[in-house]
């Protein structure tokens, strides 16, 4: 347990400043009104689809760093870093190619929405692409550190990121600290400016260091073919997994809530961020876990690996069975921060209960998809995903909306129950089955 709590703590702060930049979003949205709230729950949702695709395709950058070390070419981790951040500053500049197609996606996406929420969600969504660029070259530094195991200093920088998007998004919102007020899309500026400062400040860790350029060849910043496309070769497949499951959770949970009207729709916007406070942080614990149980399955120690993973699930099933705790005891008190519509906080206190709900399986999900993960099982898990992501989200969705409207939203939040019940139960006895001790997962 020792050993899952020291690896994982920073990557938990880290993964907590990602939740903490998107609650803050939404605490000032909820100042400018129940529109405003609304409409930064779909833009932020699409504009994180893409930048999914490039965070979990980046990853690849962490296994091929610790890789390099392993084999004694330490030299290599700084050239293999360099190549993920070209590769991610190119990904997020191709990503400005919906700027200006903004304009037609959201109107036909959510056709039964007030002009001035699209405009709105128009607005917040073409501002965030272009934070995009500076975001995945701090994923890729970060993931260099990751897999050097110092990842204290992406925390460091984390938090500098989590502080910054504070003042400059209240700052551009509401012209304070200096700034000239710009309204709504102060937000989306403030997190952009935020994202480049946090990426800033990873560069002069990567670059300043004597022993890092010495030891790990953070100057070599050629161009290399060889390394580019092993780094895609891995990266791609899983950043279109990562994409496709987010798109299933997010993109389908607020689309189907949209249909419940404006109301439903911002107390959406609450209550996924409360949902990323208890998830990033279990996330970031399990990712730790990954790593533990790679390196005890590559060692054939499959009892220590059981043991890492029950530790871990100690760890994260006390961490969300409290915050479910909290969102049961005190649902409207945290609405009551973003907003004081009562139409809105009926609609998020049904959803808290939802959320309050399916914690615990969450739990369970998170702790065994990143155990099976570390242990090489991948692609039984995707195909479970997508069946259950088609059939109970999207499907049960789907169906509650067509033929019972009169729960509105609550069903939507019913079948995301569901869904989250079945991905806990399932890869539970996946793990307890042993299927991943075969050789060819490993292999």
């Amino acid at each position: 347990m020792r050993s899952v709590a020291v690896l994982g703590l920073p990557i938990v702060v880290n993964q907590a400043s990602f939740a903490l930049m998107q609650f803050t979003d939404a605490w000032i949205a909820g100042r400018l009104g129940g529109t405003a709230l609304a409409a930064i729950g779909p833009a932020a949702v699409l504009a994180s689809i893409l930048s999914v695709c490039g965070l979990e395709a980046l990853t690849s950058v962490t296994a091929q760093v610790s890789q390099s070390i392993g084999k004694g070419r330490p030299a290599l981790a700084g050239l293999v870093t360099w190549q993920g951040i070209y590769c991610g500053a190119l990904f997020g500049w191709a990503c400005l190619i919906y700027y200006p197609t903004a304009g037609v996606i959201f109107p036909f996406l959510f056709r039964d929405q007030s002009p001035a929420l699209v405009a709105f969600e128009v607005e917040y969504f073409q501002v965030s692409l272009l934070g995009l660029a500076p975001l995945m070259i701090a994923t890729a530094i970060g993931n260099f550190f990751t897999g050097l195991g110092r990842p204290r200093f992406v925390m460091a920088a984390a938090l500098v990121g989590v502080l910054a998007n504070l003042i400059f998004s209240w700052g551009f919102t509401f012209g304070a600290f200096g700034f000239s007020a710009m309204g709504f899309k102060g937000i989306a500026w403030g997190t952009v400016l935020a994202t480049l400062i946090q990426s800033l400040v990873l560069i002069a860790f990567f670059l300043i260091p004597q022993d890092l350029r010495g030891t790990y060849g953070t100057l070599r910043a050629g161009f290399s073919k060889k390394r580019c496309w092993k780094l895609l070769k891995t990266g791609i497949p899983a950043g279109i997994h990562g994409g496709v499951d987010y798109l299933a959770w997010a993109f389908v949970l607020t689309w189907l809530i949209s249909f419940s009207g404006e109301s439903h729709l911002a107390a959406q916007s609450i209550v996924v961020r409360c949902i990323s406070l208890s998830f990033l942080p279990a996330e970031g614990m399990a990712s730790a876990l990954a790593t533990l149980v790679g390196a005890a399955v590559g060692a054939r120690d499959y009892l220590l690996a059981r043991r890492y993973t029950q530790s871990a699930l100690m760890l994260i099933i006390i961490w969300m069975t409290s915050m479910a705790l909290i969102y049961f005891l005190f649902a409207e008190e945290i609405l009551r921060l973003f907003t004081q519509d009562e139409a809105i906080i009926a609609a998020g206190r049904t959803a808290m209960l939802w959320v309050a709900a399916f914690q615990f399986f969450d739990a369970l999900n998170v702790t065994y998809s990143n155990a099976l993960q570390g242990a090489g099982d991948t692609a039984w898990p995707s195909v479970v995903n997508v069946t259950i992501s088609l059939v109970v989200l999207l499907g049960g969705g789907l169906a509650v909306v067509t033929f019972l409207p009169g729960f509105a939203s609550s069903g939507v939040w019913a079948a995301a129950t569901l869904y989250v019940v079945a991905h806990g139960v399932i890869f539970h006895f996946r793990w307890a089955g042993r299927a991943w001790q075969q050789r060819r997962f490993i292999e």
